[in-house]
């Protein structure tokens, strides 16, 4: 081999060394790019902090989500049944055929061997199209059944649980009886309702649960309703009872809300109707029992004060109770 050849891989070989020389001497001046641990100690913080957050603006979401939820279920069950009633109350029969008994039954909620939480129901007749015979899977001719005539019972039933507060939040029931049947028992027969205050197995079925309150109130024809619907026995005044053949059915000595309407005067040929009816339907969200107190003695009359046992239950100053 040649001089020149041996010079030239010399001076490339010393080239070669000198740049990885100048590298690692360039490496050694400047460290790495990368996170202390410092900062990444505060990188996890922020970033814990932000998923907290996070989690806790979904869960509040959701939580307003299912209230409002239950909220629009609670409302649009209350105008179905409330849609129901009225529907009831409209087609009432004005002919001889024609009834309605509204009154009132005291039930022991406390289990104290005292009745004492008045519960309402409802007993009328009314008219039915060939839809709803249809409906009802009516397989007799349409004559047969008194021209299409029907009874239909409302009541409420107390709970069934092991508190107060849960046999106090009823189920609201409904049946529907055309008149004629022979194989079922009237609903206006004294012992449809039996000494219970329960009716006859399989005549009511269950609308709807969580009932707080459930009343119709009735106007005569002498009510005045210009200044809101009052309870009374004057003329002027409602009635929370009713009987459309003025019969003395409803029990005065069982309740005070099966007065009779002032002035009422005796049916002769056909039944005497409400010239209006009110009909109020309280439900209660089950969250809701979570905030209930009770009293913590009996309340009297005279008394202006009550006194709870869990007052933090009550809502603030101004709300509603």
């Amino acid at each position: 081999m040649s001089a020149k050849p041996q010079a030239k891989l010399r001076k490339r070989t010393a080239e070669t060394r000198r740049a990885r020389r100048g590298a690692e001497e360039e490496n050694r001046a400047s460290p790495r790019a990368g996170f202390t641990l410092v900062e990444l100690l505060l990188a996890v913080g922020l970033f814990s902090i932000l998923i907290v957050a996070l989690l806790r603006l979904v869960d509040t979401s959701l939580t307003i989500w299912g209230r409002t939820d239950e909220s629009r279920e609670l409302s649009e069950m209350g105008g179905a049944v409330m849609d129901m009633l009225a529907a009831d109350v409209h087609a009432l029969e004005g002919g001889k055929r024609g009834d309605l008994l509204a009154d009132w039954r005291l039930f022991d909620l406390d289990q104290d061997g005292i009745s004492g939480a008045p519960v309402q129901r409802l007993r009328l007749v009314r008219l039915f199209g060939a839809a709803e015979l249809q409906r009802l899977d009516v397989g007799a001719p349409f004559e047969t059944f008194e021209r299409g005539l029907a009874q239909v019972g409302w009541a409420v039933l107390p709970g069934t649980g092991d508190t107060p507060d849960e046999r106090a939040i009823g189920t609201l029931v409904r049946g529907e009886r055309l008149l004629g049947d022979a194989d079922t028992l009237s609903f206006f027969d004294p012992s449809f309702f039996g000494p219970s205050g329960k009716p006859v197995p399989g005549s009511l079925y269950e609308i709807t649960g969580g009932v707080l309150w459930f009343n119709a109130w009735f106007a005569s024809q002498t009510s005045i309703l210009h200044e809101g619907w009052k309870l009374g026995d004057g003329l002027v005044h409602c009635a929370a009872s009713w009987d459309a053949w003025n019969r003395a059915r409803p029990d005065t000595e069982r309740s005070i809300f099966n007065s009779p309407p002032g002035g009422m005067p005796q049916a002769k040929d056909v039944p005497l109707l409400p010239r209006r009816v009110r009909l109020e339907l309280e439900l209660e969200r089950p969250r809701d029992l979570r905030f209930r107190t009770r009293l913590a003695t009996a309340a009297n009359v005279e008394d202006s004060t009550l006194l709870v046992r869990d007052g933090r239950r009550l809502p603030a100053a101004g709300g509603m109770i």
